[in-house]
Order: C-alpha cells, then sequence, then structure tokens
C-alpha cells in the first residue's frame, strides 16, 4: 500500500555475510561456488516483476543435493535472522526501511518482521533475496490469502516496485449511521489499467484491510461523536460538513491520500444524511 525503497545491495553480499562464520567448510565451500546461481536467480526475479510475471518462477528450486530446500531456507532461518551472525545486519536495514516503521502492505501496524513476497516455502532458492523480502507486520507475514500466485491478478502489490500513492483509490462508504458501520473498498481511477485494478483488489482482499480499517473507523467516529454533535448543533449541516472536508479531509490527504483516516473524514463529509445529523 505504501511504495518504499528498495534495498540496494544484492543477494552476493548477503550470501557471503550469512556464511561467514560458518563451520561447516564443505558445506561453505559449494555456497560460494554456488553463488552465481543466486545472483542469476535474483535477476530472473527483478525481470519477471517489471513484467509482473512472478508467478511464472519455477517453484521449488534448489541447486544440488546438497543445498537442497531445507538448507537454503536455514540460511535465512539461521545465519540471515540470528543476531549473532554478520547476515543479521541486511535483515537490520531491510526492517528499518519502512517509513515511520509501519508495515507498508496495510500501512497501519507496527513492522515486526520479513515477508517472503514470494514464500520460502515454495522458493526456497530467493530465501535471502533481498528483494523478495518486505518490512511487514506480523499480521500481513501471517495472513495473506493466497501465499504463491498463480496469475498476474494474484500478484499484490509489492512495496519495491508498485507506487500507487499520488492517486486516490481507497473510498469509505457508511452503511449504517445508528449503529454506525462503514466498508472500505477500492475505486480505481481511470488512468490505471485493469490489471493493476485487479492486483490492488486482490491485495486489498488479500491482507483483510477493510476489516482493519473499519476497526479503526467505528473507534475514531466514537472518540469524536460528541464533538460532531456540538458542531451540528451550533453550526447545522453545512457548519459539520465544512469542518469534515476543510479541516479533517484535507489535512489528511495531504499528509497521504490513502489513508483509512483520509478516506474515513471524506466518506463521513460527502454522506448528506450523516451531516445533517442523522448519526444522532
Amino acid at each position: 500500500m505504501r511504495k518504499i525503497n528498495k534495498p540496494t545491495f544484492k543477494v552476493k553480499e548477503v550470501l557471503n555475510d550469512c556464511i561467514d562464520n560458518m563451520r561447516a567448510s564443505d558445506l561453505k565451500t559449494e555456497i560460494i561456488s554456488s553463488s552465481s546461481k543466486f545472483t542469476k536467480a535474483e535477476t530472473a526475479y527483478e525481470k519477471s516483476k517489471l513484467t509482473n510475471e512472478l508467478f511464472r518462477i519455477p517453484q521449488n528450486e534448489v541447486i544440488s543435493s546438497t543445498l537442497d530446500k531445507d538448507e537454503l531456507k536455514d540460511i535465512y532461518t539461521s545465519r540471515l535472522v540470528n543476531q549473532k551472525n554478520k547476515g543479521r545486519k541486511h535483515y537490520d536495514n531491510i526492517i528499518l526501511s519502512a517509513p515511520n516503521g509501519k508495515c507498508p502492505l496495510c500501512s497501519q501496524r507496527i513492522v515486526r518482521t520479513l515477508d517472503h513476497y514470494l514464500p520460502k516455502s515454495k522458493y526456497p532458492l530467493y530465501s535471502i533475496t533481498p528483494i523478495n523480502l518486505v518490512p511487514s507486520c506480523s499480521d500481513c507475514n501471517k495472513d495473506k490469502l493466497v501465499d504463491a500466485p498463480t496469475k498476474d491478478e494474484e500478484e499484490a502489490l509489492h512495496p519495491y516496485y508498485d507506487d500507487i500513492e499520488n492517486d486516490s483509490w481507497l473510498k469509505m462508504k457508511i452503511l449504517s449511521h445508528k449503529p454506525f458501520t462503514v466498508e472500505y473498498y477500492v475505486s480505481s481511477p481511470k488512468s490505471w489499467t485493469p490489471l493493476l485494478k485487479k492486483r490492488t483488489e486482490f491485495h486489498f482482499k488479500s491482507y483483510d484491510i477493510n476489516i482493519l480499517y473499519c476497526i479503526h473507523a467505528i473507534e475514531e467516529f466514537e472518540n469524536i461523536r460528541h464533538q460532531l454533535v456540538k458542531l451540528f448543533n451550533r453550526l447545522g449541516s453545512t457548519g459539520l460538513k465544512q469542518h469534515l472536508f476543510l479541516d479533517c479531509f484535507k489535512s489528511r490527504q495531504i499528509a497521504n491520500k490513502n489513508s483509512w483516516q483520509t478516506a474515513f473524514y471524506k466518506g463521513l463529509a460527502n454522506d448528506n444524511k450523516f451531516t445533517n445529523g442523522d448519526f444522532i
């Protein structure tokens, strides 16, 4: 949901640091001799992502009988994540790349881990590829609807490659005034391609964004309800609408066109029944 800068370091550098203190000399030698295969896979990933064809990358690729699926995944688990190893600095650098420490996938929760855009369980060769590792909250890391895309429409938004921040695409509508319930949804601009629209909708559904944002929106309404009642009684419908649109929506739109708060206040301001006091 938020564009962030992709890592500047490459998989070869990560690999070398991960195995720097490896004691199993034979395994270390084989990993070093196979480093070009990691680099080749990284190049294939970059090329495929630019054309939204990551779903075509073969699953469960291994390098040899020694560097099998489990061994490749273990490089991530035991050597990149392990705080005692030199490779950990790359893990931490990716974690810190998230603006304000917030998950770029949902734009809301705190980053706690790294998400494998292509899961290491099915794409072990890419388990330490920097551009496949995205800073993520725990929920987004665990709750993806589809972990391995089977077609381009199932490639969720990738924070390193997809930038939709300059377009207003997130909307909220009120379903009921009493009790107050809302719904968030994707409203794609006309300039978007059909594929971008479908991928954004898939991302929205895959990470349960609507549920997350609705929880915050209902809590926000309860927090400001008393204030809105006082404004309506003092300034009427026109005054309430102006407050919601000019004071609340516009300020949040400048900060982030597609935050749940921006969509929330615009949705309130555009609902005539709401601004006419139907929520009281």
